[in-house]
């Protein structure tokens, strides 16, 4: 009783209900301006720990807050973070967070679906690439500050996104500043788009078919892709290296006020 307790909450960062055997995750806006909160970035941590743990539900479905700022929410996390006075600090810790919970949607025991909508950044693009089935709405478009402020996406993106699409392609897309909905169908980074109000149907509808009798043989294909986590974690690690060296950098600091001034140009 305890678990099942816990597996439904409400927050400043996300919500989480009980539907029979599938739990569903509503990620909230502004993720930018939790990011240093580390104690609420802790509870959505804690909360998968929590998931992974139950056998109370076999399908875990993640709905993105469609009110999002895209690439400006990297930039503007990153801005926050160099204002900090702890920001080798703050950004090791949440380096470390996000690894783990990479590393714990890749071998979570269950079927995962992610459906977004509106202007996703590539780090939620990586979270979603840790699930198992992926939905977007017409018209959503990824992008990423990242490449624009001359280093890699946070997540795991190198690592799917080469198992996906092979090495070369995977590399060609981490530069890319934006890409569109139906660019990501046609390269297989999402399987289904759908209008935007009907994004949360989509996913419970897909939530449904999987728990049924389906569920195991997903579960075994799962594993079959997505066994290797300790590669995973040595591409995660590589991930921190490039990422703290680039912030570290005097030219990373001239790209983000560069960046800033495109945007508040474009204001």
């Amino acid at each position: 009783m305890e678990v099942t307790t816990s597996l439904v909450t409400d927050n400043e960062f996300f919500s989480a209900e009980r539907r029979d055997s599938m739990l569903l995750v509503r990620g909230k806006p502004h993720f930018a301006r939790h990011a240093g909160d580390l104690k609420k970035i802790d509870t959505f941590f804690d909360h998968l720990e929590i998931i992974s743990r139950t056998d109370e539900v076999n399908v875990v479905t993640f709905i993105g807050a469609s009110e999002k700022a895209g690439g400006d929410e990297t930039l503007e996390f990153f801005e926050s973070l160099l204002a900090s006075r702890r920001e080798d600090y703050l950004l090791q810790r949440l380096l470390n967070l996000v690894n783990n919970y990479t590393v714990t949607m890749a071998g979570l025991n269950k079927v995962t679906i992610n459906a977004d909508c509106g202007r996703i950044s590539l780090f939620h693009l990586n979270m979603a690439l840790a699930c198992d089935y992926r939905i977007v709405s017409e018209h959503t478009v990824f992008e990423n500050t990242f490449a624009e402020l001359g280093t890699v996406p946070k997540g795991g993106g190198g690592y799917f996104l080469s198992r996906m699409l092979g090495a070369g392609k995977a590399a060609e897309v981490l530069q890319w500043p934006r890409f569109t909905a139906e660019e990501a169908l046609t390269l297989g980074i999402v399987d289904k788009i759908v209008p935007e109000s009907k994004v949360e149907e989509a996913a419970l509808t897909i939530a449904d078919y999987y728990q049924e009798r389906q569920v195991a043989t997903m579960l075994a294909i799962r594993k079959l892709l997505k066994s290797d986590l300790n590669e995973l974690r040595r591409s995660l690690e590589t991930e921190d290296m490039l990422l703290l060296n680039r912030v570290n950098s005097p030219a990373f600091r001239t790209a983000l006020e560069d960046r800033r001034a495109v945007r508040n140009a474009g204001a």
